[in-house]
């Protein structure tokens, strides 16, 4: 057990955290209040014109700009619920597009460093600039996310090869033109802050609080709403983290860590990072990315491993979760969503689909990368 004052140590370790979920579920939610996904929603059932492969290949496309923008957990919370809105207008099984928003949710979240909490984990060292993080990221988030897809056409090609037909037209919504405004300032705020590695947390929860003002200012209603839409559960959960990753800490778990760590390296390059990688994405499935991602940000910095193993760490905390349910929060997200709506999708058949996208997206984007 640790003391109250290590204990609250551990919690601060997390503010820059706490404030980059809360900042970007805001966001998230400030977007969908102000009509931008259930845009989204119609317009892609108008340009998937009767096809469901075209209608997965949008959602999915939809699923990264919103991962690389707002970050994994908003691809959940609001893209899921506005997918399966577009579905009910639409003649199609659910399965393959309620998985392509779960799985792109992963594969997506190194492709920024604002794309997922677990990057702000792992480089708690000193985050890479934009620029930098693209070179390394960059290839071998383009291979994830094409394996991945194609892997979803594979599996759902009996479902997706049949016509459907649109149930019912809706004329396109128009997003609030303030609301656009918004987020096209905050994309550059963001993206800005992360190429000149500023404190991302602080700035995702300064936008964040900037677009509620404005909420607030047209209707006190929509920004209680806003507030509403956040899942303080997760920031309350990620705060419990950090607090059992410093007591496991405190009784070994930080040595642990660097034996595993100094095991995968023993051997030879590609072998040490697919090892690094692998070893990774299973303890994520274990026990969650969250807290791995804590464990490897203490730990990646005193052990001094070669940037391409410590690459290949990373890429195991993003990708390594779509083989579960249990590998991140995102996706306990995204199965309460589908149960709440009756979608039938038991941890087994994603475990079935999730295993087969990510044993070669995650192969090929750790030998890919710097």
């Amino acid at each position: 057990m640790l003391g109250p004052h290590e204990a609250v140590a551990a919690l601060g370790r997390g503010v820059d955290v706490y404030l980059f979920l809360i900042g970007m579920m805001g966001l998230a939610a400030y977007a969908r209040l102000g009509g931008v996904f259930d845009w989204i929603a119609t317009v892609a059932v108008a340009a998937a014109r009767g096809s469901r492969l075209r209608l997965l290949a949008i959602v999915y496309v939809a699923g990264i700009g919103t991962t690389a923008l707002l970050s994994n957990d908003a691809t959940i919370v609001v893209l899921t619920p506005a997918v399966i809105d577009a579905l009910r207008r639409f003649e199609a099984p659910p399965p393959a597009y309620v998985m392509a928003c779960a799985l792109v949710a992963n594969a997506a979240s190194f492709i920024l460093p604002i794309a997922n909490p677990s990057n702000l984990l792992v480089f708690a060292g000193g985050m890479p600039a934009l620029g930098t993080w693209l070179a390394i990221f960059g290839l071998p988030s383009v291979a994830a996310l094409a394996i991945t897809f194609a892997v979803l056409v594979a599996w759902f090609r009996a479902d997706l090869r049949a016509p459907a037909t649109v149930r019912a037209t809706t004329a396109v919504a128009t997003p609030h033109r303030t609301a656009v405004i918004v987020l096209l300032v905050v994309a550059a705020i963001v993206v800005t802050t992360s190429a000149r590695q500023g404190p991302l947390g602080l700035a995702a929860f300064a936008c964040a609080t900037a677009a509620w003002l404005i909420a607030l200012a047209r209707s006190r209603g929509e920004a209680l709403r806003m507030l509403g839409r956040i899942s303080w559960r997760v920031v309350v959960l990620t705060a419990a983290l950090f607090v059992i990753v410093g007591a496991v800490n405190a009784h070994g778990g930080l040595a642990a860590t660097r034996a595993a760590l100094a095991w995968c390296t023993a051997f030879a390059q590609p072998w040490s990072q697919l090892a690094v990688g692998a070893t990774i994405a299973l303890a994520s499935n274990v026990a969650n990315n969250l807290p791995v991602g804590l464990s490897l940000g203490e730990t990646l910095p005193l052990a001094h491993v070669a940037p391409p193993v410590l690459h290949a760490a990373l890429i195991g905390v993003n990708l390594g979760p779509n083989a579960t349910v249990n590998g991140s929060l995102a996706t306990l997200l995204w199965l309460a969503i589908i149960q709440r709506e009756r979608i039938d999708i038991s941890p087994l058949r994603f475990a079935a689909v999730g295993t087969a996208a990510t044993i070669p997206a995650l192969a090929a984007a750790i030998l890919l990368v710097r």
